[in-house]
């Protein structure tokens, strides 16, 4: 008789879905889901970002290679240029877009420097700069640097804080509400642009951003540049890639700077002040033009395209593709010698007496700002504090760029006004960037002086500064006369002479310019 031995194993007991935990399990993972969702828009739309500029850069680079390929087919077009049959402005009228004006007829644009992804203090625009552009009536440019240290007081969406920290902190925010690095980028680069306006009394009409490995290749693609160097640098203290220091020196005098070199020489603070750096950088800026003009390099369709490449990969910018190539269009006609520089600093004369062009900032106590160094507006009176004068100076600089233009030299005589008050006003006109160039007592005997019984006025003896004596007897509230009394020596004529008396008083420009 067989038989079969089977393993006996326990019944398992069945189980059920825990039904009553079903709402908590749905509460757990709805927040879950929901950033998912999230997570997955904002990548698609990163994505759908990154492919656009992909296809923007392939564009701008395809569009100016089939552009020059064409003009340049067979060599003709090689030939016509040299003949001056065309020139780039044609080029420029083909897919160049107008760009925006104000009611000058100005185009103003803030130019901001940044470090890249090796610096440590990434997103912070170290460099600030607004270019106004009169491509009709001067044919010049202006370029007006701003302190990194410069403090803002308030802004109605950027807070306060240092001017060059509000793109970057104003980034962050519109990152933390959803939106992707570039139209965070793009939109504090116009907020931006729209906060300083405000305070210059000046319409911003585009932003361009440029780190710093794109501004050394630009000055590379043109074979380096040439300055002349104001004063020797010696920067211990220089950054290097690996946040530690390196050496970098440079004497004075003629200099060809590389990128690299150009970029250590624009950055430099440790041995000047970050004034003399902005200046630096204004000066690296204008070489770089007359580097273009006096190499003809805008007709060379390889160092155009090289610098394109430069600008698609390390340029960000409010203006489209066609008003880039509008710019172009726009600067060609401005030489280097209408071209018109100046700094804000702390040179305001009223601790040490030192006064330069740009002097409208001073140093708050540090403790105020919590143990932070910055800089604000001198104001008058002084709280609270307010850019009055700077509006003032943005009218003068911009809106009245003639007269920067013609370099009038002046004289400032006192002629029985009380003691200080022509050197008061000549530290006056200097930080708003003119050219005193004597402030001394007229040489006139006290008897004859007393006889004349003469008032304030201003004089121009050459019939052609006329426009220029007009603007300063406006602009100074003095009358103009025709024939001095008493006559001034020939060794105190300069091109516009200010003469005040006993019936002048002293009064800030910011007072007399009633109208920014």
């Amino acid at each position: 008789m067989s038989f079969q031995v089977r393993r006996v194993t326990a019944s398992r007991k069945k189980r059920c879905f825990p039904w009553a935990r079903l709402p908590l399990i749905i509460g757990v993972l709805r927040p879950l889901a929901g950033w998912y969702r999230s997570w997955k828009t904002r990548k698609e739309e990163e994505t759908r970002s990154s492919h656009r500029t992909l296809i923007l850069k392939r564009f701008l680079l395809v569009l100016i290679a089939v552009l020059c390929a064409f003009l340049l087919l067979a060599g003709t077009v090689k030939a016509l240029v040299g003949l001056h049959v065309i020139s780039i402005r044609s080029l420029v009228s083909l897919t160049g877009a107008e760009l925006p004006k104000d009611e000058q007829g100005f185009t103003n644009i803030l130019l901001l420097g940044e470090g890249d992804a090796t610096h440590d203090g990434k997103d912070l625009t170290d460099t600030i700069m607004v270019v106004s552009i009169d491509p009709a009536k001067t044919k010049s440019a202006v370029l007006l640097s701003l302190p990194r240290d410069l403090y803002f007081l308030k802004s109605e969406k950027m807070g306060k804080g240092r001017i060059n920290s509000l793109y970057r902190d104003y980034k962050i925010l519109l990152r933390r509400q959803g939106k992707n690095d570039r139209e965070a980028s793009l939109e504090a680069m116009k907020e931006l642009g729209a906060v300083l306006g405000g305070h210059l009394n000046l319409t911003i009409h585009h932003v361009i951003k440029v780190n710093f490995t794109g501004f050394e290749q630009a000055i590379d693609a043109i074979g380096g540049i040439d300055v002349t160097v104001p004063e020797a640098i010696n920067d211990t203290e220089y950054p290097d890639e690996n946040y530690g220091f390196e050496p970098f020196s440079i004497a004075a005098g003629p200099a060809h700077l590389d990128g690299k070199t150009a970029l250590k020489y624009a950055r430099s603070r440790h041995t000047t002040s970050d004034f003399g750096r902005s200046a630096r950088q204004q000066q690296i800026i204008v070489a770089i033009g007359e580097t273009v003009k006096k190499k003809g390099l805008y007709k060379n369709p390889a160092t155009v395209t090289d610098l394109l490449k430069v600008f698609s990969d390390n340029v960000v910018m409010t203006m489209t593709v066609r008003e880039l190539i509008g710019l172009a269009g726009l600067a060609e006609d401005v030489t280097p010698d209408h071209i018109i520089t100046m700094q804000l600093n702390d040179r305001n004369g009223l601790y040490d007496g030192i006064v330069e062009p740009g002097g409208f900032l001073y140093t708050p106590p540090r403790e105020q700002f919590e143990g932070a160094s910055v800089l604000l507006p001198v104001s008058i009176p002084e709280f609270p504090v307010t850019w009055k004068q700077i509006e003032r100076l943005s009218a003068i600089l911009f809106r009245q760029r003639a007269i920067a233009l013609a370099h009038p030299k002046i004289a400032i005589l006192n002629a029985g006004a009380k003691s200080g008050l022509a050197r008061k006003l000549g530290g006056e006109l200097i930080r708003y960037g003119y050219d005193v160039q004597r402030i001394e007592n007229m040489d006139i005997p006290k008897a004859e002086l007393k006889a004349s019984n003469m008032g304030s006025y201003v004089y121009a003896k050459n019939p052609e500064d006329a426009t220029l004596k007009n603007f300063f007897a406006d602009l100074l509230h003095l009358p103009i006369v025709t024939h001095p009394v008493p006559l001034i020596p020939e060794g105190q004529m300069e091109q516009i002479v200010v003469v005040i008396s006993k019936d002048y008083g002293f009064q800030p420009l910011q007072d007399l310019l009633t109208t920014p």
